[in-house]
């Protein structure tokens, strides 16, 4: 099961790469993803096969914004490798709410040494880490060079989210609607929140730049 978050960062990262990236770095992507709760799943067809995607409810629990969890991820993130880097912030699940704040967040680091990849998962002030994920040294190298800055020189979920109109629109239309953000700096020129929901059956996406 693919997670909500990670179809959206999935969607905007496979993009943004393109030509540029192996087909392999996004499916290792993928895989980091599998397992986080709620979000878009595959439901069976007519024909019992797995076809279109349903989005599920969000989850429960007080939201708080991206940055909230970034202390304790760290923790854990250099305890799995002290060169750990954070490359990628995104909610865990589609409870984003209209102060931009979700139950849960994901962070993603890349660690040099191991050739690896692994996210931390924060809910309910208890962060935990996901098993590494290894990749070729060439999407290594190219997650290293696309690092995030430190987050004193970003725009937390809750500052960036005031300008995705279109995104607080469409949750102002439906209260509790599922919504996602993510962050990294793959999407756009340099570090960007992307804020993704639906109107309808319309997918509806705010791009904010992230620096101040």
């Amino acid at each position: 099961m693919l997670s909500f978050s990670g179809f959206f960062r999935l969607s905007g990262f496979v993009s943004t790469l393109g030509r540029r990236a192996a087909p392999a770095f996004a499916i290792s992507l993928a895989l980091l993803v599998v397992g986080c709760g709620g979000g878009i799943q595959e439901s069976p067809d007519e024909d019992g096969q797995q076809g279109g995607a349903t989005v599920a409810a969000p989850a429960e629990g007080e939201g708080v914004a991206a940055f909230s969890g970034l202390e304790a991820a760290g923790e854990e993130a250099t305890g799995w490798q002290e060169d750990a880097e954070l490359y990628a912030v995104a909610s865990a699940t589609p409870s984003l709410d209209s102060e931009g704040n979700s139950p849960s967040w994901l962070y993603t680091y890349v660690s040099e040494s191991a050739g690896a990849v692994a996210s931390v998962v924060y809910e309910g002030d208890q962060a935990r880490i996901d098993p590494a994920q290894e990749l070729p040294e060439a999407d290594i190298n190219y997650i290293l060079e696309n690092t995030l800055p430190p987050p004193e020189e970003l725009l937390d979920s809750g500052e960036a989210v005031e300008d995705a109109q279109d995104v607080l629109s469409a949750l102002e239309e439906e209260p509790g609607v599922a919504a996602s953000a993510g962050l990294d700096s793959f999407s756009g020129e340099g570090p960007e929140w992307i804020f993704s929901t639906t109107r309808g059956e319309e997918r509806v996406e705010d791009r904010v730049p992230a620096v101040r």
